[in-house]
């Protein structure tokens, strides 16, 4: 009997209502995948960016690469149906069913949220990337601009429990959120850098860290520079436009791992947002807005492949 799954999938490069679901059969298990049905799916920007086809690339394309949900079908033998995973690393995990390879998975701790389970992976480990690429003691003072987003929330804790000073751009409705966080927020716009130097009270600025991708960035990235300070983007807009050193994001299950205890112990949090799948384009719009808090994630609780008793997200 063929299995079908709803997947999000564009056809052509534009603005989000060229993504439509689709339906798809799910092919064959082999060698150690595993089959997992969806409940949380991740979003991130990089998924509007390559919708739009600022990454090139070709279409068709299916969307997300990160996701919470349960195994229905196993060939590895470290799962088995009904577990409750958390995966990375496969494109086009925002669907009813993904397949994926086995070692491409975490257990999901029985604890945590299926929003937050759905939303940690991809932000968390580009915060730890991030901060893995710098050079970088306890008393340093960095920028982060774009403080409020997902991986900015998560870099900002990261830092901060080093004992590094963080100041983060965001919008002024931001600002005291960062501050609950541990930063000291500015707001950008005309006049940053002399907000920043004000911040700073004195201190060398050690590094700049880019996750927007705006020329606002990308010249105080350069300053940083130029007065022997670090620079670093996880974006391409700034690497092309000002030749800041671009950071791939690293992924591993040791590293989502490190992420869990985080949370676990209370040091780590992350405000997530769902939204129904079938609202996908409507999440996309909010990722070309460039003003989300947190995490935003795709809700599949309407997954038929999911067992019946699983219920809302909790």
């Amino acid at each position: 009997m063929t299995v079908n799954g709803r997947i999000a999938v564009a056809r052509r490069f534009g603005p989000p209502q060229v993504i439509t679901l689709e339906s798809h059969p799910a092919q064959p298990l082999t060698g150690r995948q595993v089959r997992v049905a969806v409940r949380v799916g991740g979003l991130n920007p990089v998924d509007a960016r390559r919708r739009a086809g600022a990454f090139g690339g070709g279409v068709p394309m299916a969307f997300g690469s990160e996701f919470a949900g349960l195994v229905v079908e196993s060939r590895d033998p470290n799962w088995a149906p009904g577990d409750e995973v958390i995966g990375w690393g496969v494109q086009g995990a925002d669907a009813d069913l993904v397949t994926t390879e086995g070692a491409s998975l975490h257990a999901k701790p029985r604890e945590l949220g299926w929003e937050l389970a759905g939303g940690l992976s991809g932000v968390g480990q580009s915060a730890q990337t991030a901060l893995s690429a710098l050079s970088l003691r306890q008393g340093d003072v960095i920028v982060v601009h774009g403080g409020a987003g997902g991986v900015g929330t998560v870099l900002v804790q990261l830092a901060t429990a080093r004992g590094i000073a963080v100041i983060a751009t965001a919008s002024a409705g931001n600002h005291e959120y960062l501050r609950s966080l541990g930063a000291i927020p500015v707001a950008y716009g005309t006049g940053l850098s002399e907000r920043l130097t004000a911040a700073a009270e004195g201190r060398r600025v050690a590094a700049s860290v880019d996750l927007v991708g705006t020329r606002e960035a990308g010249d105080i990235a350069v300053a940083v520079a130029a007065k022997g300070g670090q620079a670093i983007t996880l974006v391409p807009e700034t690497m092309q436009s000002h030749g800041i050193r671009l950071v791939q994001v690293q992924r591993s299950r040791e590293q989502l791992t490190a992420l869990l205890s985080a949370v676990a112990a209370g040091t780590l949090e992350l405000q997530v947002e769902a939204l129904p799948f079938t609202r996908i384009v409507e999440a996309h719009e909010r990722l070309d807005a460039k003003h989300a808090r947190g995490k935003l994630v795709l809700d599949l609780s309407d997954n038929p492949h999911l067992p019946a008793t699983s219920g809302s997200l909790a």
